[in-house]
């Protein structure tokens, strides 16, 4: 099992958000957690990469309790993090954005960044631009290219496709699912908007709800008609 999230409950400060949360991931699997805005969803993500205080249970990471462990330690573990918000430098360009994420040596840090830039060639095209300048889909890929140059056993992914039109939305998919297939990493996905669209190239999914997650489901009971909307809004459509 690459994580084990045991029995978690985190938030800020004396706010407890989330509660007694268990999930699983294993390498070369998507899993989901999906769940109306404001639930908790975001919350439970920094809990698990430790940018939140843990005030109950544990994070095991490939055998390794990381429940102590300092963020800025984790990507050394493996465990590569893409937040919804703040994931690039805005006034760096693509080349610079990914430079700094990789440690060694200048020429070093080029050729890795330069053999990840083959794998986007969207990017590859924007290298000398400033991530200011990109699309937000294009953000998204470039945040996605940065959290891979450490190598990631697991990915952790807050809500990639956000705010993006559907045929970008795609594209995103089709990138988070060669992760999965060509480098064999297990990716926990937030998924907020377009789970229609997004469920499908999933494995797995928990619906987390008032702080709550749920036990794992099929994507395909999901995508039934009717069962998503009842699951948001509690009115079956």
């Amino acid at each position: 099992m690459l994580l084990d999230v045991q029995g978690v409950s985190t938030g800020y400060g004396r706010l407890t958000v989330v509660r007694d949360a268990s999930l699983t991931v294993d390498a070369g699997e998507i899993v989901a957690v999906v769940g109306s805005n404001g639930v908790g969803k975001t919350t439970l993500l920094k809990g698990i990469t430790r940018s939140l205080p843990i005030t109950a249970g544990r994070v095991v990471l490939d055998g390794i309790d990381i429940t102590g462990t300092k963020p800025n330690q984790l990507a050394g573990l493996g465990l590569g993090y893409v937040p919804q918000v703040g994931s690039t430098f805005p006034d760096l360009t693509v080349m610079e954005n990914l430079l700094v994420s990789v440690r060694g040596s200048l020429s070093t840090a080029r050729e890795r960044c330069s053999r990840l830039l083959a794998r986007f060639p969207e990017l590859e095209r924007r290298r000398d631009q400033a991530a200011s300048t990109l699309s937000g889909g294009e953000r998204q890929m470039l945040a996605i290219a940065s959290a891979l140059l450490s190598s990631p056993r697991l990915l952790v992914l807050d809500e990639p496709t956000t705010g993006l039109a559907p045929l970008v939305v795609q594209q995103r998919i089709d990138d988070i699912r060669r992760l999965r297939d060509e480098d064999g990493a297990g990716v926990l996905w937030v998924i907020e908007e377009h789970p229609r669209i997004c469920l499908p190239a999933v494995d797995r999914v928990y619906f987390l709800s008032d702080g709550t997650v749920s036990a794992p489901m099929r994507p395909a009971d999901l995508l039934e008609e009717g069962v998503l909307e009842e699951l948001f809004f509690g009115v079956r459509a």
